[in-house]
């Protein structure tokens, strides 16, 4: 029993192999819709999301989401019309999954614009990069769709994500992030420390006494209170005596 599962797991994981890394080379007609795709997924992966995404990345990747879906129909209409396809359970489940895919599109545009977070936990650019990659090879007709390909896509999703994950986090970051980083820390410590509470504009300490014109110089400012005007008095009391 225990060999048995076992096969059909290792089953799986090899079909899961083949339809990432073998597939795309049997029918290179695929490689036209997926090397942009591995394209924007490298330097979005490790030049905008080595450290996270962002709300305004993962509307950006939508463009990825939608790119593949109308593929996917643009290639099952075609088919149709050319009778290489019929109307049947095959068709259905290509609409389906186009349809699905172009939802997931619409529905990550929606959430950015409303500012739900959401986004940034299931649109990042592996993820809707893997959508798209491990699906292809059945619009193709180099994967059958079933039952049998959708199991090994979902059980060995984690397995892509978290092998991304180590390279990202062992990977050295590029000189454009390096940029970049050094560029942020910069603005912080010039919006943040550097108009902190040792700044002139930044907090009350900038108004003391040896201030000129601060809160607490009145004591010794000519507009200050009582004092400061018997002061002028004195100062100015004798032109009191002076005859026109």
């Amino acid at each position: 029993m225990i060999s048995e599962i076992f096969l059909y797991l290792w089953g799986l994981f090899s079909h899961w192999l083949f339809s990432i890394f073998v597939a795309p080379f049997k029918n290179l007609n695929m490689l036209w819709i997926l090397v942009p795709v591995y394209l924007t997924w490298f330097f979005a992966e490790f030049y905008q999301e080595k450290r996270g995404t962002s709300m305004g990345n993962a509307i950006t990747n939508a463009v990825v989401v939608f790119w593949g879906g109308f593929d996917w129909a643009r290639n099952t209409i075609t088919k149709l019309s050319s009778g290489v396809f019929t109307w049947g359970w095959e068709v259905v489940g290509r609409f389906s999954l186009c349809l699905f895919v172009i939802s997931y599109g619409i529905s990550i545009i929606v959430l950015g614009f409303k500012g739900n977070k959401l986004i940034k936990y299931f649109s990042r650019i592996r993820e809707v990069t893997y959508c798209i990659v491990i699906f292809t090879p059945v619009f193709y007709e180099v994967v059958t769709l079933s039952w049998y390909h959708v199991i090994s896509a979902v059980l060995f999703a984690p397995v892509y994500y978290f092998i991304i994950e180590l390279i990202d986090k062992y990977a050295p970051n590029p000189k454009a992030m390096e940029v970049d980083l050094a560029h942020k820390k910069e603005s912080n410590d010039f919006g943040g420390s550097d108009f902190g509470s040792n700044d002139s504009f930044g907090s009350n300490d900038s108004f003391k006494s040896d201030d000129p014109f601060g809160s607490n110089s009145g004591a010794d400012s000519g507009f200050g209170n009582e004092n400061n005007s018997n002061s002028v008095d004195n100062d100015f009391g004798d032109l009191g005596d002076l005859k026109l």
